[in-house]
């Protein structure tokens, strides 16, 4: 585990990862998670002096606690916006919709609450990985992870075009991290990409909170899983912002109420019960 002090590794070494985070424990188990990885973690101990780490060691991912000495994990992450496109993941047991949502606003990608499965966590930042190169501001190259295969769309509802994945004039393609609406290129954060593609390859069936949960964490949906009320905030919070993201009403994913989503079959007609 390396300190903030050290200096930027040769790009022939892995890429770097900067924690921070307040509490050594949670520090040291992410630096462990990020190691098994690929990454070199750098660890820090508060938002001032993370923010100096990102901005010297230019990382491929960030880990953001809310609860830091100094500054917030918001304002960290506003300040590492200021002058960073790197992957930007909160970790943090402040899970409300309000925290959620306001770690989006500051321009966080993805967010996990504590406490976290290490599993899950590799999962994310491989996701963060998945992004387009051009996204990062960052000395190394990315880390090329392999794919698993993808699925087939479950109904002709959705369909494939080439590398795309297509709804209509909503077209995703997952490998490159575009989504393209009625030929508009639309940014979506990392947490929203991946919820889309899973409603995508949904088809037409609904999906629940729990499973759009299960599914980041990439499982399907095994008899037994458990799933934590954090984790359905997670997603409820992140659902909302994606609609909103894609016009704020039904025309693409309509929410069918007790957290259950659908892909529209056409123009919005108002919300199923």
């Amino acid at each position: 585990m390396s300190t903030a002090a050290e200096s930027t590794p040769d790009t022939d070494e892995p890429p770097l990862a900067v924690v921070i985070e307040d509490d050594p424990e949670v520090a040291e188990l992410l630096a462990i998670v990020l190691s098994q990885s690929g990454f070199r973690p750098i660890v820090t101990p508060d938002g001032l002096t993370g923010v100096e780490a990102v901005r010297t060691h230019r990382p491929v991912v960030v880990t953001v606690d809310i609860g830091l000495p100094g500054i917030d994990g918001f304002e960290v992450t506003r300040r590492i916006r200021a002058f960073s496109s790197t992957y930007v993941l909160m970790v943090s047991a402040q899970a409300g919709e309000d925290d959620i949502l306001g770690g989006f606003e500051a321009g966080a990608d993805d967010y996990v609450a504590k406490p976290f499965r290490p599993r899950e966590l590799r999962a994310r930042f491989i996701a963060g990985l998945r992004r387009p190169p051009e996204r990062y501001r960052v000395a190394q190259p990315p880390v090329v992870v392999p794919l698993p295969p993808q699925p087939r769309p479950a109904t002709r509802l959705v369909e494939l075009d080439g590398d795309w994945v297509v709804l209509r004039g909503l077209r995703l393609d997952p490998a490159e991290g575009r989504l393209v609406v009625d030929g508009e290129e639309v940014e979506l954060r990392q947490l929203e990409f991946d919820l889309l593609e899973l409603m995508l390859y949904a088809g037409a069936r609904p999906r629940t909170a729990g499973e759009l949960a299960l599914g980041l964490r990439g499982e399907v949906y095994p008899a037994g899983s458990q799933v934590r009320d954090s984790d359905l905030e997670v997603v409820v919070a992140a659902m909302a912002s994606l609609r909103e993201r894609l016009g704020g009403d039904d025309e693409w994913i309509e929410d069918l109420g007790e957290g259950r989503y659908r892909l529209a079959a056409g123009p919005s007609t108002g919300s199923a019960s």
